[in-house]
């Protein structure tokens, strides 16, 4: 019986008692009116016990209720830390269904998930093939999943990491092991063929040269020895990769390093976008900055110049775009350069930052693994994007 319907019947009693005890002492039937009497009574203390008990259950309530506030807001305080160390690491987070729908992502995860509701195909293949990696728009990722069955539904809480940097350094530090390793041997070879190549040239007396053949083998010695020089200081070039120099890293004005920049480019076609960064400073070495940037806009300008060569100059204008961007969640700056020059095919662009590996018909390969070795000591990144035919845009992003 509930406490409404206990209290409603107990007052209905009251009132008849009170009502049979007034009409019982009216009438003279004192006993009828004394029993009538002590059963008010009784009612009366029954209700007041039910009023204890109304009370103190309310008191219950409101305790339960402050205690369930205080557990929620407290539940929510927590969630909220979690959630802010979440966004705080680079690791990217997703929760999602098991039927591929992103129910919450961490701020790096936004950037891979595109603000999308539904998990990428590259993720879901990466999952259902129990991969331990992923290439995700061009970059590597180490990729974990774990799926959690509750009660109602199952869950899959995933964690990718972007290892294309370290992969990007593991790939120079081969590189430059394989250069150190070519440089060596041939340099072994070389010197002493261009000694014995010397002194037999300079063997061969006067009286000797009127010899036909003896002229051929000295013309012959000469050739020997000059192309082994050629080739002797072609390959000490090389070893500048091999030998750079760590960053002395100061604090750069970005304002100072675009006025310099400027100043080396005033071609009317290069445009400066800088706006948003005057006030930025970064840590970095600013000479090697500077051939950073001198080298990408370069080939910017050759770039331009090839497709103005082979097009109709009337149809075509020149330009180049010199922004950079800072990303205050990420605490990166990043640094582009985009032309509408002839572009790079996108079969090449994977393999544009390989030493020797150059697209230009008198290039040497080694300007752009440069550039991505400055930037890669600078612990930052460097990335291409490009279209033939339809210019190029390269990114060169470093911490703040």
């Amino acid at each position: 019986m509930t406490m409404k319907r206990k209290f409603t019947i107990n007052f209905i009693l009251m009132l008849a008692a009170a009502f049979t005890t007034l009409y019982a002492t009216k009438a003279g039937i004192w006993f009828t009116a004394c029993g009538a009497a002590l059963l008010c009574a009784i009612v009366i203390y029954k209700l007041f016990k039910q009023f204890d008990e109304c009370t103190d259950a309310l008191n219950d309530e409101k305790q339960c209720s402050r205690l369930t506030a205080k557990k929620s807001a407290d539940t929510e305080r927590e969630l909220l830390f979690y959630k802010t160390i979440m966004n705080g690491v680079d690791t990217a987070v997703i929760t999602a269904t098991d039927s591929g729908h992103i129910e919450w992502a961490n701020t790096a995860a936004q950037a891979i998930t595109q603000n999308s509701d539904i998990l990428r195909n590259e993720i879901v293949a990466a999952i259902k093939e129990e991969k331990s990696d992923v290439c995700i728009d061009g970059k590597e990722y180490a990729i974990s999943a774990s799926l959690i069955t509750t009660r109602n539904s199952s869950q899959y809480i995933i964690a990718l990491k972007n290892i294309h940097s370290s992969i990007e350094k593991s790939k120079v530090e081969s590189w430059h092991k394989l250069v150190r390793v070519l440089t060596h041997e041939i340099m072994n070879s070389m010197t002493p063929i261009i000694s014995l190549s010397s002194t037999l040239c300079n063997s061969i007396k006067g009286e000797d040269i009127e010899n036909d053949n003896m002229e051929n083998v000295r013309h012959g010695l000469e050739i020997i020895s000059r192309r082994s020089s050629g080739l002797l200081s072609f390959v000490e070039n090389y070893r500048k990769l091999t030998h750079l120099a760590a960053p002395e890293k100061h604090p750069v004005a970005m304002k100072e390093l675009i006025a310099d920049l400027r100043k080396l480019f005033p071609q009317p076609y290069i445009a400066f976008d800088t706006e948003g960064t005057a006030d930025t400073t970064i840590q970095a070495d600013r000479t090697q900055m500077e051939q950073v940037l001198i080298n990408l806009l370069k080939n910017a300008v050759e770039a331009c110049d090839e497709r103005e060569r082979n097009s109709n100059k009337n149809d075509y204008h020149k330009q180049i775009t010199v922004s950079t961007r800072v990303d205050a969640n990420k605490k990166m700056l990043t640094i582009g350069i985009s032309d509408n020059g002839i572009g790079i095919l996108e079969s090449a662009q994977q393999q544009v930052f390989i030493p020797f590996f150059t697209t230009k018909k008198s290039g040497s390969g080694i300007g752009l693994s440069l550039c991505k070795q400055i930037i890669i000591n600078h612990g930052g990144d460097i990335d291409i994007s490009s279209q033939n035919e339809s210019g190029c845009c390269v990114e060169c992003k470093l911490p703040l």
